[in-house]
């Protein structure tokens, strides 16, 4: 994912969009900070008592991993919607545009 994202980066930088890269930055930061902050509470819980669900801790993962997903997904479609700006034979993924 990391990889994925450095390289969308490097696509942004050329284009002078890094506001898009930095904003997909921080939005992928926060949910990191949110797993980080749910497994702190799973083990508050875990050392009181409260037994904890392993299914339902693997399902906040996976739909955090999911949205992680989605998040740079969106941010590839609308670089190439960027990138293709002006072309009458690209099909658009945000028919609103992009800008």
């Amino acid at each position: 994912m990391y990889t994925r994202l450095k390289q969308l980066e490097d696509r942004l930088s050329e284009q002078h969009h890094r506001d898009l890269f930095l904003q997909a930055k921080h939005t992928l930061g926060a949910l990191d900070d949110l797993a980080d902050q749910h497994r702190r509470y799973s083990s508050m819980q875990a050392i009181s008592g409260v037994k904890i669900v392993g299914s339902e801790e693997a399902l906040f993962y996976n739909t955090l991993a999911e949205v992680k997903e989605q998040i740079i997904l969106t941010l590839e479609k609308t670089l190439n919607d960027l990138e293709h700006k002006g072309d009458k034979h690209y099909d658009k993924n945000f028919v609103d545009g992009v800008e």
